[in-house]
């Protein structure tokens, strides 16, 4: 590769994401085990289930559109188009996959699992590492990440798990199909 030559990126097979979110899901569920507390108990909702999951599913639609109006933004285009590659090729059923277990899994890990141990900034900070690519044209995707790490952060701390999961999911899944359906226009 020569002088101004960007590295060609290739698509990510969503089985490959799945796995990694397998891994990340069996680590916080042995971590929720592990604790005094129980798993359960990291899981729960605070207060109704229902209030829990429609509050959640609220502010992940609410960042969807907010996210949606400013995605012209230079910097955000060129994350776009760089996302958009990324799921080149993924069926409706990858982009439901992905969603669905990055959302629980995540925010098992590090929202029910480490949120308690180290406290809302610290875990987003972790969240934001977890969205490092080694592209670094794409330094916004960590710092969008930190943003709504400490947003999921907050809906945890005020619906706990199920409420930051529906937020999380949601974001993902608007995202994916907005992606994919611009990957094969």
């Amino acid at each position: 590769m020569s002088g101004n030559q960007e590295p060609v990126q290739q698509t990510v097979p969503a089985r490959m994401i799945l796995h990694q979110e397998g891994f990340i899901a069996v680590i916080a569920v042995i971590g929720l085990s592990l604790r005094e507390s129980g798993l359960a108990a990291g899981l729960a909702p605070r207060g109704s289930l229902v209030w829990s999951l429609a509050g959640g599913a609220g502010v992940g639609l609410a960042c969807c559109l907010v996210l949606w109006l400013v995605r012209g933004l230079p910097p955000l285009a060129d994350l776009e188009r760089w996302q958009r590659r990324m799921v080149a090729g993924w069926t409706a059923t990858d982009v439901l996959a992905v969603a669905a277990f990055s959302g629980l899994a995540e925010e098992a890990l590090v929202r029910a699992f480490m949120q308690p141990l180290v406290g809302l900034v610290p875990a987003a900070l972790i969240f934001a590492v977890l969205h490092v690519v080694p592209d670094r044209s794409m330094w916004l995707w960590p710092i969008i990440a930190l943003v709504l790490g400490l947003l999921l952060g907050w809906i945890f701390e005020r619906g706990g798990y199920p409420a930051a999961a529906a937020a999380h999911t949601v974001i993902n899944g608007v995202a994916l199909v907005r992606l994919r359906k611009g990957s094969t226009a």
